[in-house]
């Protein structure tokens, strides 16, 4: 699934094609399911005529500010994609919801499994209002992150997914910080030292901004990053069982923690 590294990539090449300034001319919504927040006609007529303003990001949510005022989010799903491109080039199969702008070009909402989602609302808090704190934001400190997990017997490593209290992460980057950490997935918050919080902080910055770096450079354009072999030199743990950790050599294991899978490995994170 796209993340907050890959969310942003997508973010800043929508920010390079020249989205902002651009105005939507109307929606082709072949997966009108996709809309998430009202009805498919209150969609196209919200969009229909808007300017955007801006582009953001909050977690794992694309935010297109529009003049009107509004926002339009896009959530990418397990394997979205949202390429700009000339409206008389061929559409891809999976190019389900496609959005006019006013130079030509259409941005295409490329989901292969249906999972992503489209709002539009008012402001983006109407969306993006329940979310937690940012991870790579100011407010994001070793000490706030031992205050939310404060008091808290459930494993690290779902807590660090949770969307409620840190916005943004998901499997790959929550692996990836306890690995840098030291710390397996299975360890109850509330057994953690302050060190060790502190550690795991350290590696959940230092994995996002390192991903974003390197997907900003690859120059993404719109393709799911993640499905992109060259994006994953810099993992530290592979997403595969008994691969070789790339910090001891030893095999990586894989756990199966509420339903989810977290690749760890044990003589790194004992």
């Amino acid at each position: 699934m796209p993340e907050l590294p890959e969310v942003e990539a997508a973010k800043r090449y929508l920010d390079a094609a020249g989205l902002a300034g651009r105005r939507f001319t109307g929606a082709d919504l072949r997966w009108p399911r996709a809309v998430r927040s009202g009805d498919v006609e209150e969609f196209v007529l919200g969009i229909t005529g808007a300017a955007v303003r801006r582009l953001g990001r909050r977690g794992k949510f694309i935010l297109i500010h529009l003049n009107t005022p509004a926002c339009l989010a896009i959530h990418l799903g397990m394997t979205g994609s949202v390429p700009i491109v000339d409206a008389a080039e061929p559409r891809h199969k999976f190019a389900h919801n496609v959005l006019h702008l006013d130079d030509g070009r259409e941005l295409r909402f490329i989901d292969p499994r249906k999972l992503g989602g489209l709002w539009f609302a008012p402001d983006a808090e109407t969306i993006v209002g329940r979310l937690g704190i940012e991870p790579l934001g100011r407010d994001f400190s070793a000490a706030t992150l031992q205050s939310r997990l404060t008091g808290r017997s459930a494993p690290i490593k779902p807590l660090l997914m949770d969307q409620a209290l840190i916005a943004g992460v998901g499997n790959i980057y929550a692996d990836e910080a306890l690995v840098r950490a030291g710390i397996g997935p299975l360890r109850p918050a509330n057994s953690l030292t302050v060190d060790e919080i502190a550690a795991i902080h350290a590696g959940l910055v230092d994995s996002l901004q390192l991903a974003i770096d390197r997907l900003t450079s690859l120059g993404t354009s719109g393709k799911p990053p993640t499905s992109r072999e060259e994006t994953r030199d810099y993992f530290l743990i592979p997403r595969q069982a008994g691969a070789p950790c790339r910090r001891c050599g030893d095999p990586v294991t894989r756990t199966i923690i509420r339903a989810r899978s977290a690749y760890h490995c044990p003589t790194c994170q004992p």
